[in-house]
Parts: C-alpha cells; structure tokens; sequence
C-alpha cells in the first residue's frame, strides 16, 4: 500500500488574521522552499501568494533531520520568492511539478 503526506505551507511567513485570541491561531514558523525540498517531495504545485502544496512519501522521513524552519517574522514573501528562484523552481500559480 502507497502511503503519501500532502503539505499546504506557505514559503514565507505569512501574516495571519485571528479569528480568536488565543495561541493556536498565530503562525510560529515560515517555511523556506529549502526546508520543504530538503525533503525530498514527490510532486509540488505553486498558489499565489507563494502558498506551495506537497506531496511526500514515506522515504522522505530519512530527509526530517533537514527540515530547518525560520521564527524570524521578518521572513517577508520577497525574500521566499528569492529563495525559490535561487532553486530555479518555476513561480508560476497552478503549475504541477514532479521533482525527480
């Protein structure tokens, strides 16, 4: 049986409204496109504003050691943008790419 992991993450840290005032709502990490490709994804498709989803298997648990999030809010979405393209990884919105 083929077992996958789907990840929704903005590659910044992305600003978020609270809905309640309580700790679970507020982000404590951005995300660079380095720590979720340390992991070697399957497949990955782009949202505007820099919001990437994932596709992981199982042998991406051997990468986990390499997943290196940021608590530094001043990680704005020009500096993920600039993390991307330093990767050449396309930003086009709605574009699938299958990472080999």
């Amino acid at each position: 049986m083929l077992i996958y992991l789907f990840i929704s993450t903005p590659l910044w840290f992305y600003p978020q409204d609270q809905q309640q005032d309580v700790d679970l709502e507020k982000h404590k990490i951005g995300v660079p496109a380095s720590s979720m490709l340390a992991l070697i994804p399957k497949k990955m498709a782009i949202n505007h504003p820099l919001v990437v989803g994932f596709i992981y298997g199982k042998e991406s648990l051997e990468f986990i050691d390499f997943f290196q999030p940021t608590t530094n809010k001043n990680f704005s979405y020009e500096m993920g943008l600039k993390i991307m393209k330093s990767l050449n990884i396309p930003v086009k919105p709605g574009v699938a790419l299958t990472i080999s």
